[in-house]
């Protein structure tokens, strides 16, 4: 099962944004959204996030109903053609975030503190299975996802682009690294530094501030 962010993580709850959800209506379903699979997974925990461009904002009416129908319809269990279905009432939190890129002009806001998913390893619909959902750590599609801005966490390789290294410093990645932390030469500008790792090199102690 791939994983980006591991459970060890030291931080203070001011430093958590709990505004967004992750952006996930471009999916045709969410049938998707299970645990473990590839290490790219744009809906896992641990991935560098940045807010939507043309977004929904605080105090703006929600638009979701519309653009975003079709695919809670069908997690929600609702066929719009049967007798005496109106809409979709599944709630939706509007304000989305997407995979943050340094070639974007939106700034990465910090990195999902849990997974969005929608079935368990198993097929089931978290949605009616709340216990398996709290066991998995993870929120629902369409539900607020809470970010870490500033703190200390215990990343493995699938959230890196490059070669871990300690004393080296991560920044937003680039084109087709979307949602990943690089590594490079620490500098003036990065989101965090490496601290310190574990023997053989897979986890990677890292202090982030965005």
């Amino acid at each position: 099962m791939a994983k980006r962010l591991e459970p060890f993580r030291d931080y203070s709850e001011h430093e958590v944004i709990n505004l967004f959800s992750l952006k996930v209506d471009g999916l045709a379903n969410f049938q998707a959204l299970v645990p473990g699979g590839t290490a790219d997974k744009d809906w896992d925990s641990g991935v560098v996030v940045a807010a939507e461009d043309n977004a929904q904002l605080p105090g703006d009416l929600p638009s979701g109903l519309a653009s975003t129908g079709a695919p809670f319809r069908a997690y929600l269990g609702n066929e719009p053609s049967s007798a005496y279905v109106g809409y979709n009432a599944y709630p939706v939190n509007d304000m989305n975030v997407v995979k943050a890129s340094s070639a974007a002009g939106n700034p990465a806001l910090g990195i999902t503190l849990k997974e969005t998913l929608a079935y368990d390893e198993n097929g089931e619909n978290l949605l009616r299975y709340p216990v398996k959902k709290d066991e998995l750590q993870c929120v629902l599609p369409g539900q607020t996802v809470p970010i870490l801005t500033r703190g200390m966490v215990l990343l493995t390789n699938d959230a890196l682009d490059g070669a871990g290294g300690v004393g080296k410093g991560l920044t937003v990645g680039g084109a087709g690294k979307e949602g990943l932390f690089k590594v490079d030469d620490a500098a003036a500008g990065d989101v965090g530094r490496i601290i310190a790792k574990n023997e053989d090199g897979t986890k990677w102690l890292c202090k982030i501030s965005f």
